[in-house]
């Protein structure tokens, strides 16, 4: 087995550090650990006869123009030379299917991407001719075969491809302007080059990509778009050479590039909200309609038809009053701003053999694929037609629909689209009612790329491979060379706030951080930086903000909200009673304002606040264990043993607690009922799981805070937990 290799850390602390030769040394010492090939020395005696000449000119004073780009072109080979050492050092026994493909790639060594790429342009010549034959049938499906086979092999090649040679960056420009070969292939292409650029970084890759956002093909250049801002984003530390910042400005100089990159944003903000979405239908709406489906039967004399709902009133009451109907709404509402619902649906679809090749995770649907022209059943023929055009399925989903088809029956199959062609026709009509076609037909495009490109990261067999760009941030805000785009106020107002409505605390504070340095502070723009903080948990830092905020605007209720909730959760009591004592000024009967005032109270030490606040929140509540199990802490703090006695009997006959035995404990110990306090302390080691190391550390913490428990003599207590102990194992067994 080789000794893997990974010097990119320490190549990059050396290079920060202007150490050029001993970055050189470490990678000629790990290329002598792997017995690395004369090439790869020779690669690295020429880095250091480039930068000796060059130092030595700069040293002689003697002027150049071309020094800052040779130096960073050093470096730029130096970090590709420890890629490849890192990449050469897996290759052996890497088990990843990154390695498998690149170890069977390396048993044809005559096969190379240009030689692919010719042979598939050969084959879709002869399959255009075949459709002009007598047997187009025999001939179409033998050569369409052929042409699906070398995709993939094309796709992979150009994937495990490192680092792409002139003439491997040539041919693969070349296909992508070639308007002789189909739209669908050129757009997976571009899928590789990207899954290319994520294992191992290359400016060729990055090249291609920038050259392919500016097609006229929209699809390919959308999915271009996506592509290169996924790979700036997960590589952001990583500089461009002053070469390939000069190709990147022209790129930026594109009339739509700014509100391309804006939109392509909004995309993955969607995209990162995909897992809440699931967990919404999985967890709260899918559950609430198992749980209606016996009452809505019972209105019907047949199953529920979801279609039909709207036909039976009652059905719609029975659904509103169970509060589906909001979460209905809600769903309805994430799908409308283009949330991805579909994912829970579509991800038990993926366990077909299709999707164990990668390349047809990122494959356009089209139907003239081999699954549906070569279909004998017309049924899938014609709604892969359908399909095709519905708005609302990405590529990967439309293949699932067309795969799970020879498990359905011929009347399904009819049902399944006529419901599609509504679908298709109501999105289209509502598509004909956008102002800006052509920005949202990017903008959709782009919508479903993503989508794509989630179900491979996240649903993908051997996903666990692979580095999820959606696992980190993709936070096109913070990456350098885009950062510009997002430096108006408006931009980054809107970017901020969709981070923030979508739940992406950390993303919203960064932007909102930015936006406070460029426009006049504003009460809520500092309530919503609080907000993100107290999300994240730096608590402290959330008070910091919220109270900005409160100097705005000092009767924002929110605001003052916020910081009671705060200093309570910092255990700050007395600044947690200021608060909300302001609050309960304000709002006098409401119960819950009066809880946590009291609570507040109790744990400043005020008693007598904390029990007429808990006694005002029984008159408007009625009595429960809310102010029942304070009051009983207020009565052995105050030493009024009957009325904590009171107290606990209305806690102990309802659902105890392992702390309500315990209280009710020393209730009855301070009593001078020595054996029924034992008792009560056995029953709490009990129901805490019998840790009887909680027991102990607990009642030394209540001995220091009841001033009745110190007077104990301390053999008498020593009794007291040792029986308590002994009694609590006759109660039941550890689980």
């Amino acid at each position: 087995m080789n000794h893997h290799i990974d010097i990119s850390k320490d190549i990059e602390r050396l290079l920060s550090q202007r150490r050029v030769n001993d970055a050189l040394d470490l990678i000629d010492n790990a290329a002598a650990t792997l017995g690395a090939s004369p090439e790869l020395r020779s690669a690295t005696s020429r880095l250091r006869e480039s930068y000796r000449f060059m130092t030595h000119y700069a040293l002689k004073g003697m002027p150049d123009p071309a020094r800052p780009e040779l130096y960073a072109s050093i470096l730029a080979d130096i970090r590709t030379l420890a890629d490849e050492l890192h990449r050469r050092s897996r290759l052996e026994d890497a088990p990843t299917l990154y390695f498998n493909t690149l170890r069977y790639q390396r048993m044809r060594p005559d096969i190379n991407i240009a030689s692919l790429l010719d042979e598939y342009r050969r084959v879709n010549r002869r399959l255009q001719m075949a459709m002009l034959t007598e047997d187009v049938e025999k001939a179409g499906k033998e050569f369409t075969q052929r042409a699906e086979d070398l995709e993939k092999q094309i796709f992979n090649q150009i994937w495990t491809t490192y680092p792409l040679s002139v003439d491997d960056a040539a041919a693969i420009g070349a296909l992508l302007t070639d308007i002789s070969l189909p739209r669908h292939f050129k757009q997976l292409v571009v899928s590789s080059v990207m899954l290319g650029q994520m294992e191992y970084p290359d400016e060729k890759r990055l090249r291609l990509l920038m050259d392919a956002y500016g097609s006229d093909d929209s699809e390919l250049s959308v999915r271009a778009l996506c592509s290169l801002l996924i790979v700036m984003s997960m590589q952001r530390d990583r500089p461009f050479s002053p070469s390939l910042v000069r190709r990147f400005d022209s790129l930026r100089e594109m009339p739509g590039w700014n509100k391309d990159v804006k939109m392509a944003l909004l995309q993955f903000i969607r995209a990162r909200d995909t897992e809440r979405i699931g967990r919404k239908l999985t967890d709260e709406v899918i559950p609430e309609m198992m749980k209606l489906q016996p009452e809505l039967e019972k209105l019907g004399s047949m199953p529920v038809d979801p279609e039909s709902m709207e036909e039976n009133p009652e059905w719609a009451e029975l659904i509103d009053k169970s509060g589906v109907a909001d979460k209905l709404k809600e769903l309805q509402e994430i799908q409308e701003d283009g949330g991805d619902v579909m994912m829970v649906t579509f991800s038990k679809l993926k366990t077909f053999p299709f999707f164990n090749d990668i390349a047809n995770w990122f494959l356009p649907f089209h139907t003239d694929h081999s699954l549906i022209a070569g279909s004998n059943d017309a049924s899938v023929r014609m709604l892969a037609d359908v399909i095709g055009g519905a708005p609302v399925f990405c590529n990967s989903d439309k293949y699932s629909v067309i795969l799970s088809l020879s498990q359905v029956p011929e009347a399904q199959k009819q049902m399944m689209s006529a419901q599609l062609k509504a679908n298709s026709a109501q999105m289209a009509a509502m598509s004909m009612g956008d102002l800006d076609q052509s920005l949202k037909g990017r903008e959709r495009m782009a919508g479903k790329y993503v989508q794509d490109i989630y179900r491979f990261f996240r649903l993908f067999r051997r996903k666990g491979e692979f580095s999820d760009p959606f696992a980190t941030t993709l936070n096109l805000v913070t990456v350098p060379l885009l950062a510009d785009i997002f430096d108006d106020t408006d931009t980054l107002l809107l970017v901020g706030e969709f981070y923030f409505r979508h739940r992406h605390f950390a993303d919203a504070f960064d932007v909102f951080l930015r936006l406070s340095e460029k426009v006049p502070p504003t009460a809520q723009l500092y309530q919503k930086m609080g907000y993100c903080m107290q999300m994240l948990g730096a608590v402290d830092k959330a008070i910091m903000y919220y109270e900005q905020s409160e100097l705005l605007n000092s009767e924002s209720r929110w605001t003052i909200r916020r910081l009671a909730n705060c200093y309570r959760n910092v255990r700050d009591w007395k600044k947690a009673v200021e608060y909300y004592s302001r609050i309960a000024a304000a709002e006098p009967d409401d119960a819950a304002i009066a809880q946590n005032l009291a609570l507040c109270h109790l744990e400043a030490g005020q008693i007598s606040d904390a029990v007429n606040l808990l006694h005002k929140v029984e008159f408007l509540q009625g009595e429960s264990d809310r102010t029942s199990r304070p009051l009983v802490r207020c009565a052995l703090l105050e030493g009024d043993i009957e009325k904590g006695r009171r107290y606990s009997g209305h806690v102990l006959s309802r659902d105890p607690s392992a702390t309500d035995f315990l209280n009710a404990g020393h209730l009855e110990i301070l009593s001078g009922n020595l054996d029924e306090g034992v008792r009560r302390y056995a029953e709490s080691i009990a129901a805490d799981n019998f840790e009887v190391g909680n027991f102990v550390r607990t009642m030394r913490e209540d001995m220091e805070t009841y001033s009745g428990l110190k007077a104990i003599d301390p053999l008498t207590l020593g009794l007291i937990f040792d029986e308590a102990i002994l009694r609590s194992a006759s109660l039941g067994h550890k689980v």
